[in-house]
């Protein structure tokens, strides 16, 4: 295992390998490393001054190529396949784009090195699930996993009293709602309306109901992307993960199967719109963006897929 760039995220950061370089590396890691070109140093070893960890870092990520558009795709088919070194070498020719995400969050409670680290978790998690197919680039892909993952570790970072991040989530995705819902109905939803668009049962709106009140009577956090600031809102036991309350209506957990046998464009637009699968709800705006179309394509794409969507629950229903 290569060495970490910082201590603290060594037990949550896997595999390591992908995380931080290192010119300390056995011979034998060496030997299972996928074959990169890379740039010659300038100096040699002798005349380089000694570096710190992250200076080592981003000086060797900065030796892999960048890839082309025909590249990406010649991998991501080839990790399709179970091809480990087309990982490797797709996941170390982006780092330089974790760092460039990872320098945005900088000053929000998480140092540099964490952030990178916290941030090559989601590259890895993009590089698992990038479909060529989809018309994108990667980095454009790869960019909301390495946010979504930079900004879950500052929410589980910035409270005094810890705060579960999909609880969070949850009153973010409860908010997003109503606004959706105050725009169609052209008033203010009520409580029982929104947790029906979110699929929450009613046990659950007690719970919701209090985390609202705690929010409005606390300051609002000074580190706007970590998300909603609860005060003291201490965490309930009685809570689940994300999953586990997103999924409690038959209806929903039946929806979230059928979008497994759908068109993948189809259900990646309703994923990110509705902010299934662990997502924040996405606009039209963002998610043409992130898929290379237009709003209007994109509202064209949800309608068509909302209309199978319903139909294929009303044949088995």
């Amino acid at each position: 295992m290569l060495p970490p760039i910082s201590a603290g995220l060594q037990n949550r950061c896997t595999p390591r390998r992908y995380l931080v370089l290192s010119k300390k590396q056995s011979q034998p890691e060496q030997q299972n490393m996928p074959t990169l070109k890379t740039k010659s140093p300038r100096l040699s070893s002798a005349d380089s001054p000694p570096q710190a960890p992250l200076e080592t870092y981003l000086r060797e990520i900065n030796q892999t190529d960048l890839l082309t558009a025909q590249q990406e795709k010649e991998l991501a088919l080839a990790i399709g396949r179970g091809d480990v070194r087309a990982r490797d070498h797709m996941v170390r020719a982006n780092l330089r784009l974790v760092v460039n995400i990872a320098r945005g969050y900088t000053g929000k409670g998480l140092p540099l090195p964490d952030l990178i680290e916290e941030g090559n978790l989601g590259l890895l998690r993009a590089v698992e699930g990038f479909d060529p197919t989809m018309g994108t680039r990667f980095s454009t892909y790869a960019s909301y996993w390495i946010k979504q993952s930079i900004k879950r570790a500052l929410i589980n970072s910035a409270k005094t009293i810890r705060i579960p991040a999909y609880m969070v989530e949850l009153l973010s995705k409860w908010r997003r709602a109503s606004i959706r819902l105050t725009e169609e109905l052209r008033r203010a939803p009520t409580h029982e309306e929104v947790a029906r668009v979110l699929g929450l049962p009613k046990k659950k709106l007690p719970i919701v109901k209090k985390a609202i009140r705690i929010y409005h009577s606390t300051p609002q956090s000074d580190q706007p992307e970590a998300g909603w600031s609860l005060g003291e809102m201490v965490e309930d036991e009685r809570l689940k993960n994300p999953e586990d309350v997103m999924l409690e209506t038959d209806t929903l957990e039946h929806a979230l199967q059928l979008l497994d046998e759908m068109d993948p464009r189809e259900a990646t637009v309703l994923r990110m719109r509705f902010g299934l699968d662990d997502r924040e709800p996405h606009t039209l705006k963002e998610i043409g963006e992130a898929l290379s179309l237009t709003r209007e394509r994109v509202r064209q794409i949800e309608t068509e897929a909302l209309g199978r969507l319903h139909a294929n629950l009303q044949g088995t229903s």
